[in-house]
C-alpha cells in the first residue's frame, strides 16, 4: 500500500510534510508508512480517503481498478477548510461542597461538541 500511497502522491505532487498537514497527523507518521515501518490503520486510510474523495478506495486497498474514481474531480486540488476556532464554553455545576470526592480526580476525555452535530473526541491514549 506504501507504493500506492507514494504514486497518489507524486499524482497530486503533494510532499509528505504537506500531506501531513492535510490529515492533521504526525510527520513522522507518514515518514514511517512510507519507509515501510508502519503499516497505515484504519484511521489514517479514513482520514486519507475522506481528504481526497477522487482516490478509488479500492484501488488504494488492493491496488485493483484505477487509481482515481473520478478524472473530473482528479484534476482538482484538495483544499481543506480553515480549522474552527473553538470558543470555551463554560458550563457551571452546582456541587455540594462538602463532597470533594470529585476534586482530585483525573481527566480521562474530553468531548466537543459542534452546533452542526459533529464532535472532537479529546482521551487518552
Amino acid at each position: 500500500m506504501k507504493d500506492r500511497i507514494k504514486k497518489y502522491m507524486d499524482y497530486k505532487s503533494i510532499s509528505a510534510g504537506e500531506l501531513a498537514s492535510l490529515l492533521e497527523v504526525q510527520r513522522s507518521n507518514i515518514s514511517h508508512i512510507l519507509n515501510g515501518r508502519n503499516m497505515p490503520g484504519a484511521a489514517f486510510i479514513e482520514k486519507f480517503l475522506v481528504c481526497f474523495p477522487d482516490l478509488n478506495a479500492r484501488w488504494l486497498l488492493t491496488g485493483k481498478g484505477e487509481m482515481t474514481s473520478d478524472t473530473q474531480m482528479a484534476s482538482e486540488s484538495v483544499v481543506m477548510p480553515p480549522k474552527e476556532v473553538v470558543k470555551p464554553l463554560i458550563i457551571e455545576q452546582k456541587t455540594d461542597l462538602a463532597d470533594n470526592s470529585k476534586k482530585d480526580k483525573p481527566i480521562s476525555k474530553i468531548v466537543l461538541l459542534f452546533e452542526d452535530g459533529t464532535f472532537i473526541d479529546y482521551g487518552k491514549k
